[in-house]
Formats: C-alpha cells, sequence, structure tokens
C-alpha cells in the first residue's frame, strides 16, 4: 500500500482541508438533491424497514472530512466512494438515487447520532470491533484498513515502537486513538474531531505524528508532499456498516444490498472511478468485497498490541 492514490481532489476541497471550512462541520447535513427517477426499486432480498420506506428517504450518518471516501467537494456536496455507496442504497431502496438525506458525522458522535435515531445507518469509516458491536450491529464489511503514522518528510520516526513518551495526534473515537490508549499507554495524545483539525496540528508540529486510518493517510500525502506515510498498519479490520442495536429488519435489508453489490461488482467498479492510479488499485484489490471474494470480522479483538 505504498503507491499513491491517483484521485483528483479539488483546490477547494484542499482548502476545506486545512481550514475545517463550515461546510465539513460536526453535524452539518444535506439531502442530494435532484428531480427524482422513474426507476423502480430493486429486490435485495428482504423488505425495506415500513418506517424509512413510509419517510421516503434514507438517512445515513457519512464522513465529510475524509477524501477520497467521504468528503465535501468544491460545489459544497459530499462525494466520494462511501457516498456513491450510498446513492446506490437509495436507488435500491426507492428507485431513486437521491432519496436520501446526509449528516456529517465524527467518530466521537456517529454511535450517538444513530442511537438517538437521527440516522438509519452510519456509513463513516467504521471498523469492526468486539467493543462497538456491543453498543451497535453490524453490516457485513465492504472494505478494509490499518491504522498508520503520518509524519513529516525530514521526521526520523519510522515506527509505531519510536512514539514511546511523545506526543501523538489523533482523532477522538477513531480506532487510532483506541488502539494507542490500549497498545502504548505512555503516548500522549491530541484528540481532534476534524481531520482538518489533526492536519494542522501536524503541521504546527504539535505532534510528532498523526496516527490515522491509512486510506486516509496516504491521500493527505499524496496532496501534501512535505508529509509522508510511516509504520506497519496496526488494528487492520474491515470496515462495516452500522445500524441500532437489534434492528433485525434494517440489518437484514443492509445486508441484502450489500450482498447484491458485491455480485454486481459495484464496489470494485466505483472504486477505479475514485481511485485511478493502477498500482494503488490492485494493492487496494483485495480490501474490497467482490464476486467469489468475502471480507470477514476477526473473531476476537481487532486492537491487538
Amino acid at each position: 500500500m505504498k503507491s499513491r492514490f491517483g484521485v483528483v481532489i479539488s483546490a477547494a476541497m484542499v482548502l476545506a482541508l486545512a481550514t475545517g471550512c463550515s461546510s465539513s462541520s460536526e453535524g452539518s447535513s444535506s439531502s442530494a438533491g435532484g428531480s427524482g427517477s422513474s426507476a423502480r426499486p430493486v429486490d435485495v432480498g428482504a423488505p425495506l424497514p415500513a418506517e424509512v420506506k413510509s419517510r421516503g428517504k434514507l438517512a445515513l450518518g457519512v464522513k465529510c472530512d475524509y477524501p477520497p471516501f467521504g468528503y465535501i467537494d468544491e460545489a459544497s456536496k459530499n462525494a466520494g466512494f462511501e457516498i456513491d455507496i450510498a446513492h446506490q442504497l437509495a436507488s435500491y431502496a426507492f428507485g431513486d438515487p437521491n432519496a436520501l438525506t446526509l449528516t456529517c458525522v465524527t467518530g466521537a458522535n456517529r454511535v450517538s447520532f444513530l442511537t438517538s435515531k437521527r440516522i438509519d445507518l452510519i456509513e463513516a469509516t467504521m471498523n469492526y470491533t468486539p467493543e462497538r458491536a456491543e453498543t451497535i450491529d453490524f453490516s457485513t464489511p465492504y472494505f478494509a484498513s490499518g491504522v498508520k503514522l503520518l509524519v513529516p518528510k525530514d521526521s526520523p520516526i519510522t515506527s509505531f515502537d519510536e512514539l514511546a513518551g511523545k506526543q501523538v495526534i489523533s482523532i477522538s473515537g477513531a480506532t487510532a486513538s483506541l488502539w494507542l490508549t490500549q497498545c502504548m499507554k505512555d503516548v500522549k495524545q491530541d484528540l481532534f474531531a476534524q481531520t482538518s483539525q489533526a492536519l494542522t496540528a501536524l503541521n504546527q508540529k504539535r505532534g510528532v505524528a498523526f496516527a490515522q486510518d491509512d486510506t486516509l493517510l496516504l491521500d493527505l500525502a499524496a496532496k501534501n508532499p512535505h508529509l509522508k506515510v510511516v509504520g506497519d498498519a496496526k488494528a487492520d479490520s474491515p470496515w462495516g456498516m452500522g445500524v441500532r442495536k437489534g434492528d433485525a429488519k434494517m440489518l437484514a435489508w443492509i445486508n441484502g444490498a450489500l450482498a447484491h453489490m458485491q455480485k454486481t461488482d459495484f464496489f470494485w467498479s466505483e472504486f477505479q472511478k475514485t481511485v485511478t492510479d493502477t498500482s494503488a488499485r490492485q494493492q487496494f484489490a483485495k480490501y474490497l468485497p467482490r464476486p467469489g471474494h468475502d471480507l470477514t470480522y476477526p473473531s476476537g479483538s481487532t486492537i491487538r498490541c
């Protein structure tokens, strides 16, 4: 996973990451516009929950500061790989890819947004952990990643072992922060809610490294040539969508929808639009569910020291 993402992110998006623009702020929301569609819903093998069907829209919590998976583009609209999946879910549910409401969430608030019924689903770069599975139910996985480090190009740090006793930047509630808390107790964490805030803190040398999912860090390094990604992946685990605990109907429908996407190779076709570099595509191919290739959650803890 050393190749850069071949993603074209506009200058406006780079500015958004650097300044933390309001469109990516915690709790902001938007409905995908459009005039609707005459297409029919897709039978995914399980009925859409009656409450969602009667509302006529899916309500999803998504990342708005995590290119190329979920971010706000130069037109102030949600964009990215996970957003493409969200539109496909709406198309399956209502025959209209725009029949959805997208709410920006962070690692710290996404579960509370779900449990308080502000959203129907979490689709926000969320790694599976047994601890999270005690509070919410996870769908089948749709991607996988691990935690690495973003450091300045001239940094002597090459591994997690060299972080002992040092200040490290991370995102509140993210897998990286959980791993550091459990496995490197002498590390002093500087916690932030937004990627843009964490990136600013790293550039201001308020920490020796920014620990986060490798997928995000590779993109940040590609857009910031003074930074580089180092370290072996830690806490590697698939991403899943989150539904409320015990919501069997919603879980059955979302798993049916994800299985339909896998069968039609939707994930791979959309990922190729997001990541244009051929070598990067091939390296990430194993992290996507495809026909004949399933992703599975680990049986034990993902926070292995």
